[in-house]
């Protein structure tokens, strides 16, 4: 009787041993998805900043620069790459599209640096498109 109890203690330590690892990797990844959407989200967000202000009457491409670049450095992200189309939004007439897009490295905005062990984007992608408005 004892001896099957010790037998049942090492199957249930080597279950463990194998188990516990895949566990810590499924909730590491849960962190770092998770992580993932939330900045995404967030360079959505400052794109849809700057082409909010990219589409009101007397808007310009440096505003528009400086305001996304304020918000991204609210959200804490660095290293991104902001275009808009057109490059000067005043050359927009009323009703055609703005767009902004905002590209960030995901190795500079990652949470854990699991990208060895799961499948991670090489980049993330923030884009915005609005209608200019008429001007006042």
């Amino acid at each position: 009787m004892m001896r099957r109890r010790l037998q049942r203690k090492g199957a249930e330590t080597a279950e463990a041993a194998v188990t516990l690892p895949l566990v810590v990797l499924v909730i590491f990844a849960g962190f770092e998805y998770g992580w993932l959407v939330l900045r995404s989200m967030q360079l959505d967000h400052v794109a849809r900043i700057g082409a909010r202000y990219a589409v009101l009457s007397g808007s310009n491409g440096q505003g528009v620069q400086e305001r996304v670049e304020a918000a991204l450095a609210q959200a804490g992200i660095s290293g991104a790459t902001i275009t808009f189309t057109p490059t000067e939004p005043s050359d927009a007439a009323p009703g055609d599209p703005v767009v902004v897009r905002i590209e960030v490295p995901y190795a500079s905005v990652r949470l854990l640096g699991l990208s060895q062990l799961m499948p991670l984007p090489s980049s993330l992608e923030g884009r915005a498109s609005m209608v200019r408005e008429p001007d006042a």
